[in-house]
């Protein structure tokens, strides 16, 4: 291995450990109620957090201002004030760190022509997909600082899975400069490729649907399993008009699809695994992260079940846990699929 494919992997490796930090703590900064307590966005100036007195007065006025604070924490202290503003500017300045680890190292390996062309394009990419999260940061903050102090559950998802494509992104361009060595593939397991690209599809359909459970707190009603409340489909679900709007902007219906996506998921993955290894046509590799998918699909959908039954104890610790080991299945899922390309190029 060369110096520089040996710098190029510690650079992939810090990107893809700043989005694991950076989503625990976002995670955390959603969980409790801190995400709007910063009610202004100054990329260079915000750098630096309140010092004196003062200052803090200010900020505190601020957020006073504000449709969250008029509608929802009003009264609250300065200390109050000074727990949610660390969770948010500890955020902040995260996703600052995450776009310097992306930019620097990708401007130095490009200006000492260390990339290849590959490397060039999807590191190119990788800087425009977290400016996009960085920029879509604030959008979301924007919607809640309206007359309604919630953010908009749409930003929400869309937020949340830029942070999983710089991730994926990144974590695909480590194993591309992976070297490790394995047995060459049957060709026919190639065949199991598809379908693992289609439950990594819905694996992300099933992460945005998350993100809509969470941005409108949908995981607080329900609070069994496998049954909702008493019912399999209570009768008030699916009720808006048009249709389509059940979808997406019904809470409970919205609650109903993440279970049954997440079970359907689960199953799936369980199968794929079951087939893949009756088939004896994977390699150690390949064998060995299918584990790994198997193992995670099946800690996440307990993880799932305890957050319906559990919420209301542990309201911030199971999600974010919960959150954590979806990126887990997802960098679990892209090895797979990676490991079953005919050809492993950069």
């Amino acid at each position: 291995m060369s110096n520089s494919t040996k710098y190029q992997k510690y650079w992939l490796r810090s990107v893809c450990l700043s989005v694991v930090i950076i989503l625990v703590v976002g995670g955390i900064t959603r969980l409790t109620g801190s995400g709007l307590s910063m009610v202004d966005w100054r990329p260079i100036a915000g750098i630096l957090p309140p010092i004196t007195e003062t200052h803090w007065d200010q900020v505190f006025a601020m957020y006073k201002g504000s449709p969250e604070y008029q509608k929802v924490n009003k009264g609250m202290s300065m200390d109050e004030f000074k727990f949610i503003f660390f969770w948010e500017y500890l955020h902040r300045i995260l996703g600052r760190i995450v776009g310097l680890l992306c930019l620097v190292p990708f401007l130095w390996f490009l200006f000492r022509g260390k990339l290849n062309g590959r490397l060039k394009v999807k590191g190119l990419f990788l800087n425009i997909l977290v400016i996009s999260q960085g920029l879509m940061g604030w959008y979301m903050v924007k919607s809640g600082l309206v007359n309604i102090p919630e953010v908009s559950h749409y930003r929400l998802a869309a937020h949340l899975s830029l942070a999983f494509s710089v991730f994926g992104l990144a974590w695909w361009m480590l194993l591309d400069l992976d070297n490790e060595q394995d047995a060459p593939s049957e060709t026919n397991a190639f065949t199991f490729r598809p379908w693992a690209i289609g439950f990594l599809l819905l694996l992300c359909a099933q992460i945005a649907y998350g993100a809509f459970v969470s941005g409108m707190k949908a995981g607080y009603g329900f609070n069994t399993f496998p049954m909702m409340g008493e019912e399999w489909k209570p009768d008030g679900l699916f009720g808006l008009t048009p249709y389509w709007k059940n979808f997406v902007e019904d809470k409970f219906s919205v609650q109903f699809i993440h279970r049954w996506m997440g079970t359907v998921l689960t199953l799936g993955l369980l199968g794929l695994g079951w087939k893949s290894y009756r088939s004896g046509l994977l390699n150690r590799l390949q064998a060995r992260r299918m584990k790994w998918v198997v193992g995670l699909v099946s800690v996440q959908f307990l993880l799932g079940v305890s957050t319906i039954l559990l919420i209301v104890e542990y309201q911030v610790s199971l999600p974010v846990i919960h959150q954590l080991v979806a990126l887990f299945l997802f960098a679990a899922l892209l090895g797979f699929i990676h490991s079953l390309r005919p050809f492993r190029t950069g």
